[in-house]
C-alpha cells in the first residue's frame, strides 16, 4: 500500500498503531491540524490532500461523562464526521478501518454480545457512536467497523495510569465490581490490527464478504476492581486496598453497561485472528511499563 493513514496522533490506540506499523508501512498521522473532526465540512479536502490508500479511524470523541453536556459536538465527531470520512472511502475505493466501541450495548446481557445482537446504547457516548456506525454502514465504504472495550495503556489518562498514579500516594481504594467487560490493551489491539491489515494489503482490498462489524476486544472477563487487584499485582504493588463496590456508591452522569462482554468468534472465523486473553495483555503491558522506566533511569544516569 502506498500510504496508510492513521486519524488521530496522540489517542491510545493510534499511538500503539504508529509504533507497530511504522517499519512495515508508509504512514501518514493526521493530527488535529490537518484533520479536526469537529470541523465536517473540511474532512473531505483534508482527505483529497492526504490521497491515502487506507485510511485507518481510532479518533472520536471519548469523553463518556461529559458528552452528557456536549451531545452536540459528541455527534458531529462520532457521527458526522464518520459519514464524511465513509463518503470519501465510498467515492474512491479506499478500504477503511474504523473503531467503535461496547458502549453500543445496553449491558442487560448474561452472556457476550455478538455482532448480531441489537444494540442499545443508554448514554450519549455510546449513542453518537451507534450513529458513526450506522451512517458507516449505509454509505457503502468499503470498511470494518472494530468494536473494543476498556481499553487501556501505559500512556494517557486510562484506568490503568490512574490506579498506577493513585497508588503513590494512598494504600487503600474502592472500585467499582458491578461492572464485568474485558479489559483491552491498546499495544494488542494495535499488534492483532496490524496482521489485519496485512491480510488487506495481500488483497489489495476488503472482500465483500469480510465487510461489516467486528468486535475486537481481549479475551475473557472481569470486574474493575478485580482489574484492579490484577494490575497491582503485576505492577508488584503489595501496599494497596482494593475494596470492592456496587456503581451505586459511585454516580456517574453516564451510565455504564453492567455488562459488555464482546464475543470475538466472527473475528477469528473471517479472518483467523484473536486478541489475547485480558490478562496476557496485561502482562505485555506491563513489561512495557518496565522497560520504559528502566529506559528513563539509564537515560537520567
Amino acid at each position: 500500500m502506498r500510504s496508510v493513514l492513521i486519524i488521530g496522533k496522540n489517542g491510545q490506540v493510534s499511538t500503539y498503531l504508529q509504533a507497530e506499523l511504522k517499519d512495515y508501512y508508509s504512514m501518514l498521522v493526521a493530527g488535529r491540524e490537518l484533520i479536526d473532526l469537529s470541523k465536517t465540512d473540511q474532512i473531505q479536502n483534508a482527505l483529497t490532500a492526504l490521497q491515502p490508500s487506507l485510511i485507518i479511524n481510532p479518533a472520536a470523541y471519548t469523553a463518556v461523562d461529559l458528552a452528557e453536556n456536549e451531545p452536540e459536538l459528541a455527534f458531529r465527531i462520532n457521527r458526522d464526521a464518520v459519514a464524511e470520512i465513509a463518503d470519501y472511502s465510498k467515492a474512491n475505493n479506499v478500504p477503511l478501518i474504523h473503531f467503535s466501541t461496547d458502549y453500543v450495548f445496553a449491558g442487560d446481557a448474561d452472556q457476550p454480545y455478538t455482532e448480531t445482537d441489537s444494540p442499545a446504547p443508554t448514554g450519549v457516548y455510546g449513542q453518537s457512536k451507534l450513529a458513526g456506525e450506522l451512517a458507516l454502514l449505509q454509505s457503502g465504504a468499503p470498511a470494518l467497523i472494530l468494536r473494543t472495550s476498556w481499553v487501556y495503556s501505559n500512556q494517557g489518562k486510562n484506568f490503568y495510569n490512574t490506579m498506577l498514579a493513585l497508588a503513590e500516594s494512598r494504600n487503600e481504594l474502592s472500585v467499582v465490581a458491578d461492572q464485568i467487560g474485558a479489559p483491552t490493551y491498546a499495544g494488542s489491539i494495535a499488534s492483532v490490527c496490524k496482521s489485519l491489515l496485512d491480510v488487506i494489503s495481500q488483497q489489495r482490498t476488503i472482500e465483500p464478504s469480510q465487510l461489516g462489524v467486528y468486535h475486537f476486544s481481549c479475551g475473557g472477563q472481569t470486574s474493575w476492581a478485580e482489574f484492579a487487584r490484577a494490575l497491582f499485582a503485576a505492577n508488584k504493588v503489595d501496599t494497596m486496598t482494593v475494596n470492592s463496590i456496587p456503581s451505586s456508591e459511585y454516580p456517574t452522569p453516564a451510565k455504564r453497561p453492567a455488562y459488555s462482554v464482546l464475543d470475538n468468534s466472527k473475528l477469528q472465523s473471517v479472518f483467523n485472528l484473536s486478541l489475547p486473553d485480558w490478562r496476557d495483555g496485561l502482562a505485555s503491558c506491563v513489561a512495557q511499563t518496565s522497560e520504559m522506566r528502566n529506559s528513563e533511569q539509564s537515560e537520567q544516569a
